[in-house]
């Protein structure tokens, strides 16, 4: 007959063990494993108690009584439940009043440490509760609570990513905004200094001149920099269409519209794959690499090479240049945005901040090896 009982206390061990971390909800898992225990151990009630200081604050409870919000106990209750190391086993008495989210009058309750401040309650009316089924129940009620801090620190993760997409929706909106409210006074003062150059260009001295036309370019370039800052805001939204994109196609519609000085040659290899993505950004990513390679060759036959080499299944593209280099200690700085390394009044310091972005959406990485006088190459991964 002892032989039967302790099959049937572990049947019901590992019933109760298979009821826990269904799910990452937490009351999900509390109903699963405790409606369970309450069922099978024929007990009247159960509640989590989470003490904070001297109050109790209840995060579950069958049934869910009167007490459903914080409450404070007395100091003798709270050094009570502190001086727990596993668990107590009390028949009625005052504290009770003060632990119990229902009302009682008789009985037995067993306090169960959860972890540093939470607790268990189960209560019996009829007393069937013993030190023998709570040292059974142990190391059950262990692996439960494991599961209820990991239901917790899943909560709290939603939760930060929620506020964290609220807060780059926010700092999305703003960018929006403050872009249009600083691009329409620059708008006005462009065509103040087109209208003063026209109407009163003749009557100026030939320094009034070069400080007139200082401001239009100053203007251009403060223009320049905010819808910089608008199209680094905007990478990484979910409104990005997605399709897919033959890379010769796009590779061959930049290199015909931007700007290629006469000393340059621009070579792009054949058979680039098609990828998935947003034809816009991948556009801008290439434009943006190239362009740089052109705009800061200095040699007199400038070359420069775009290409991709298959490693694995990856697949990772370059662009080469035989340009002025980048000293080593500014490797990792160039990807800053507003990072220049030399004062070009034609640059923002945008333009490889954008580069990285669009990059790292897409999964992937970049890097650079480089040689002062001698050329750099930008190589790039599109794991997405």
């Amino acid at each position: 007959m002892e032989s039967g009982n302790q099959i049937l206390d572990i049947l019901r061990l590992y019933e109760y063990s298979m009821s826990i971390g269904k799910s990452l909800d937490y009351y999900n898992n509390c109903d699963n494993f405790l409606k369970l225990l309450l069922k099978r151990k024929n007990l009247n009630a159960c509640w989590i108690l989470r003490l904070d200081q001297n109050n109790l604050i209840i995060e579950y409870s069958i049934p869910f009584g009167d007490h459903n919000t914080k409450q404070e106990i007395s100091t003798w209750a709270s050094d009570y439940l502190n001086a727990i190391d596993q668990y107590a086993l009390e028949e009625y008495n005052d504290l009770f009043d003060e632990l119990s989210t229902i009302a009682i009058d008789s009985g037995i309750l067993a306090i169960i440490r959860l972890d540093k401040s939470s607790f268990l309650f189960l209560y019996s009316i009829e007393k069937n509760l013993c030190h023998k089924d709570l040292n059974q129940l142990l190391p059950v009620i262990s692996k439960f609570s494991v599961t209820l801090e990991a239901c917790k620190a899943y909560e709290n993760q939603n939760i930060l990513l929620q506020r964290l997409e609220e807060r780059n929706e926010e700092l999305n909106n703003y960018a929006h905004i403050v872009s249009h409210d600083l691009k329409s006074p620059l708008r006005n003062m462009d065509a103040l200094v087109a209208w003063l150059k026209e109407d009163h260009g003749k009557e100026f001295s030939k320094d009034a001149l070069n400080y007139v036309e200082l401001i239009g370019e100053n203007i251009t370039r403060m223009e320049a920099l905010v819808s910089g800052i608008l199209e680094y805001s905007t990478i990484g939204l979910k409104d990005f269409r997605s399709s897919f994109i033959d890379l010769n196609t796009v590779l061959k519609d930049i290199v015909s519209h931007i700007y290629i000085p006469k000393h340059v040659c621009v070579t792009v290899l054949e058979n680039f794959p098609t990828i998935k993505g947003d034809t816009y950004r991948l556009q801008q990513l290439f434009q943006n690499l190239i362009s740089n390679a052109v705009k800061y060759n200095d040699k007199e036959v400038g070359k420069i090479e775009v290409g991709y080499e298959k490693q694995g299944k990856t697949f990772v593209y370059y662009v080469k240049d035989n340009g002025k280099g980048i000293d080593e200690k500014y490797h990792s700085k160039i990807f800053n945005v507003f990072q220049k390394l030399e004062n070009n009044k034609n640059s923002t310091g945008i333009g490889l901040s954008i580069v990285e972005k669009i990059v790292s959406n897409y999964g992937g990485k970049i890097w650079l090896n480089s040689e002062l006088k001698k050329g750099t190459t930008f190589f790039f991964t599109l794991s997405k």
